[in-house]
């Protein structure tokens, strides 16, 4: 009940805009293809809502001006100028402005493949998902590493060596100082809701109904609902819904036209798309791999 609570407060979320046009968001994402690829988002947020959702990489950034209000594990965090973002994947979270002023913030998305590799070249070489201390941190250093790493990959010039190097210089320090001393434990979920999950990534561009899916799992909608949630941080059509933007992202940086793609990941259209895409990334389709 708390958390369906909590649902409903995220799309309540209204505030009073300022007399005249109110200002425009600025927000792009890019892509990088060092170390196996990763993506990194500017943004400049006036009024930006944020679904509940998760992500499969590691979220790394920073919050350059303004205040972010994030829910996360059970709680509303307050993230100013100068806060460190740090999420472990699959940590579900949704949020938005802090006040009327809005926030700016850097973010980089780099796959789990991608941290493990560079840790176990450090020496760093645990098993299993390493987890945060805490989805915001103070931390002066890590801030001023994560504004250093935006400009090497800004940089026109910079090459993928230089790219590289530093990674590797700077993401074991990012987990020394964020991250936990352990590892999170691999979590166990019971075969009828992994057997959802693989059913979900395998069909995720078809047309999808509950009564399917719960069939699928030999249980009631209600229990697949919230045994879902319980396991994979949202329910069956959020985490559809996360699984159709992450083949979009793919899909986009092939060079495939957003309506084609709209249509080949299971979306009725571009708009829809488009929606749902800013609704988890804070970026429509067409601002992605923009210049």
């Amino acid at each position: 009940m708390a958390d369906t609570a909590v649902e409903c407060d995220e799309k309540a979320r209204g505030r009073s805009e300022p007399p005249g046009r109110p200002p425009r968001n600025r927000a792009v994402m890019k892509h990088s293809d060092v170390l196996g690829g990763l993506d990194y988002l500017a943004a400049d947020y006036h009024r930006q809502d944020f679904s509940k959702h998760i992500h499969n990489e590691y979220l790394i950034g920073l919050i350059e001006r303004g205040v972010h209000d994030v829910w996360c594990r059970g709680e509303v965090w307050h993230a100013g100028s100068g806060t460190v973002a740090t999420f472990a994947p699959g940590e579900p979270h949704f949020g938005g402005a802090g006040d009327d002023l809005g926030w700016s913030q850097k973010i980089f998305y780099m796959p789990e493949v991608l941290i493990r590799q560079v840790l176990e070249d450090s020496g760093q070489n645990e098993p299993g998902t390493i987890d945060f201390k805490s989805p915001f941190q103070e931390n002066a250093p890590v801030a001023h590493g994560l504004s250093a790493f935006w400009r090497l990959l800004e940089h026109g010039h910079s090459s993928a060596l230089e790219i590289e190097e530093y990674l590797i210089r700077f993401l074991p320090h990012v987990f020394a100082e964020a991250g936990r001393s352990r590892v999170a434990e691999p979590k166990f979920v019971p075969p009828r809701f992994r057997d959802v999950c693989d059913f979900i990534h395998a069909h995720f561009d078809e047309v999808l109904q509950l009564a399917a899916l719960a069939a699928l799992a030999g249980c009631s909608k209600a229990t697949l609902i919230e045994g879902f949630k319980a396991h994979f941080g949202l329910p069956p059509t959020r985490y559809l819904i996360q699984v159709r933007i992450d083949e979009a992202r793919r899909l986009l940086r092939r060079g495939q036209q957003v309506a084609e793609v709209a249509v080949a990941v299971g979306f009725a259209d571009q708009s829809h798309l488009t929606r749902h895409f800013k609704a988890v990334l804070g970026v429509t389709p067409a601002r992605y791999l923009s210049v």
